[in-house]
């Protein structure tokens, strides 16, 4: 909806992947830190907000401007992804 709509467009919130501080850890990083999510079909570089989440969870926006889980990842819900830190 706000393709073509700049001034819009710069108002939309920061890309984040939400995750608990053990998954966090495990892979590398920590709240404040960046995450690469990564499948076989693509990846996404993100900053982490350590959250209030189970272990081994991800969350990150379906759909936002430098953001496209579907499209970049294939993946939806429950989709199996990788976890590292950025080189």
């Amino acid at each position: 909806m706000s393709d073509g709509e700049p001034f819009l467009a710069g108002t939309a919130r920061p890309v984040v992947a939400r995750m608990s501080a053990a998954t966090a850890a495990g892979a590398g990083t920590a709240d404040g830190g960046k995450v690469t999510v990564a499948t076989d079909s693509g990846s996404v570089t993100a900053d982490v907000r350590v959250a209030d989440m189970p272990d081994r969870v991800v969350w990150l926006p379906a759909h936002s401007r430098d953001c496209e889980v579907r499209r970049q990842l294939g993946a939806g819900h429950g989709t199996l992804v990788t976890l590292r830190s950025p080189q």
